[in-house]
C-alpha cells in the first residue's frame, strides 16, 4: 500500500520545502508524456492539498461547480474522513478552478455538493506553469465538520486517500494515480484501492 508523510505546517504552505508524490500509476491506457505529482500540509485547521502536471494539449472548458471537470484536463483527490468507512470525499477540478466536489459511499450512492452547501469554505487556486498547469486546495475542517461533525486533524492520523489525473475528452484521454486502481474498466471511486496519508 502507497503511504505518504503529511508535513505539519504553520502558517502558509512553503511548497518547496513539501515533499512529492508521484501520480504515476497509468491506468486503462498507455499515454506517456503527462507527469503529475500531488503535495499535501496540515495545520490544525485546515488540510492543504497542491496538484500539478505537465501536460500538452490542455484542455479548459469547464467553468463553475458540478461541471464535468472530468473530461477537461483534469486533477482529483479523493480521501475518507475516517477509519472504517467507505464514505470519502473527490474533489475535482480543471485548469479555470472549476470545482466538482461529491461526497458519500462508491457510486451510485453519492451527493454531488452544491455552492450553497459549503459557500466559500472551499478555496481552489489554478496556476499555470512552463509545460503544464496546477491547482492549490485548501480544505477547512470547518467543511469537513457539516458531513462529518466529529472529524478533526491531528498528529498520527492515518486519511486514507488517493491523488488522480485524467483527461476523458482530451486529445490524449489518459487516467493516472497514485495508488494503483486493480480494476478492468475506469472508476476511481474504488476506496479499497486508496493509499495512506500519516499526518506527522
Amino acid at each position: 500500500m502507497k503511504t505518504y508523510e503529511v508535513t505539519h505546517v504553520s502558517g502558509a504552505p512553503d511548497w518547496k520545502n513539501i515533499p512529492s508524490a508521484a501520480i504515476d500509476q497509468r491506468l486503462w491506457s498507455d499515454v506517456d508524456g503527462i507527469v503529475p505529482s500531488a503535495q499535501v500540509c496540515w495545520d490544525d485547521n485546515t488540510l492543504y492539498v497542491r496538484l500539478q502536471t505537465m501536460e500538452e494539449n490542455i484542455l479548459r472548458r469547464c467553468t463553475g461547480y458540478l461541471a464535468d471537470v472530468y473530461k477537461d484536463s483534469c486533477l482529483e483527490f479523493f480521501f475518507c474522513p475516517g477509519t472504517g468507512t467507505d464514505r470519502y470525499f473527490n474533489f475535482e477540478a480543471n485548469p479555470n478552478g472549476a470545482l466538482y466536489v461529491g461526497f458519500g459511499r462508491p457510486r451510485p450512492d453519492r451527493c454531488r455538493l452544491h455552492r450553497p452547501d459549503f459557500g466559500d469554505l472551499l478555496q481552489v487556486k489554478p496556476f499555470d506553469i512552463p509545460g503544464g498547469w496546477g491547482l492549490e486546495l485548501q480544505i477547512p475542517v470547518s467543511f469537513l465538520q457539516i458531513f462529518v461533525p466529529d472529524f478533526h486533524l491531528y498528529s498520527g492520523q492515518v486519511l486514507r486517500a488517493n491523488f488522480f489525473k485524467c483527461g476523458d475528452e482530451t486529445l490524449r484521454p489518459h487516467y493516472m494515480a497514485w495508488s494503483k486502481v486493480d480494476v478492468p474498466q475506469p472508476n476511481f471511486h474504488l476506496p479499497e484501492f486508496f493509499g495512506e496519508l500519516i499526518l506527522k
